[in-house]
């Protein structure tokens, strides 16, 4: 990611944390002001298994969350490895066909190759490679053009035209994956869970502030471990990116990959 990218990425991270930590203020002042501190003493009945019950709850929607997430990432790992697989096959045609065949094939494979690898930066932003998005078309142009298809037999067609579309399929959805960033909603229940979760065990600590501000802290804290780890797997092509390596191996002098620290 460029500077401004990783400054308002860490910004945002350190901001939820802030958060977490704020409302758990927040709720230890409340509870403990002396001007309504006593509406707070009349609940100090408020049964421990509350906790439990509203933690659970928490636990349980940050573990699904967290897996929706984690299956974004898993995805874009298939179709990377798939988009990687249609090429791969497309090159190995290529290399079966006569020179004045082949290589045009090759030519365009190993141009958008390089084109996709250096596309990584752009989708950490959530956007495509103008350049890459013009050699796909290119290479969609020379598979499917009358000079090649004119000098294939049937069953190399459909072998070409096979890993064209398997490639651009795959592409297509790593474009889309690049751009989830996940549900608002989610986020949102995740916050009101959080919050219930602190108020619960403040509740049930009326009688010792020094224990009550000591368990606060500590599920302030699971919460803010729980929240960073969802926040850094949020996109599958930001902090803890899924590697290029599949398709720059391809060729043997493909470009470098872009450094995204």
């Amino acid at each position: 990611m460029a500077l401004a990218q990783e400054f308002h990425y860490v910004a945002l991270l350190i901001l939820g944390i802030l958060a977490t930590f704020a409302t758990a203020g927040l709720i230890f002042w409340l509870i403990n002001s002396p001007r309504i501190s006593g509406i707070f003493r009349r609940l100090t009945n408020v049964s421990p298994q509350l906790v439990a019950i509203i933690g659970l709850l928490f636990g349980l929607y940050m573990a699904f969350f967290a897996n929706d997430i984690w299956n974004i990432r898993d995805r874009a790992q298939t179709m990377i490895l798939q988009e990687a697989d249609g090429l791969r096959g497309m090159l190995d045609l290529a290399d079966s066909l006569p020179p004045e065949t082949g290589a045009p094939l090759a030519a365009a494979v190993r141009s958008y190759i390089r084109a996709a690898v250096l596309e990584w930066s752009s989708l950490a932003r959530g956007e495509s490679s103008p350049q890459a998005c013009a050699l796909s078309r290119q290479l969609t142009h020379v598979v499917l053009g009358e000079p090649l298809t004119g000098r294939l037999n049937p069953n190399a067609q459909y072998i070409v035209a096979r890993n064209l579309e398997k490639a651009q399929s795959a592409r297509h959805h790593r474009l889309a994956l690049s751009q989830r960033r996940g549900d608002p909603l989610k986020w949102f229940a995740v916050a009101c869970l959080g919050t219930l979760t602190l108020l619960a065990v403040a509740l049930v600590h009326l009688d010792n502030w020094r224990s009550q501000l000591a368990a606060m802290l500590l599920y302030a804290s699971a919460i803010s471990v729980g929240f960073t780890a969802a926040y850094l797997e949020r996109s599958p092509f930001q902090a803890f990116a899924v590697s290029a390596r599949p398709i720059a191996e391809l060729i043997d002098d493909a470009a470098p990959l872009p450094d995204r620290r």
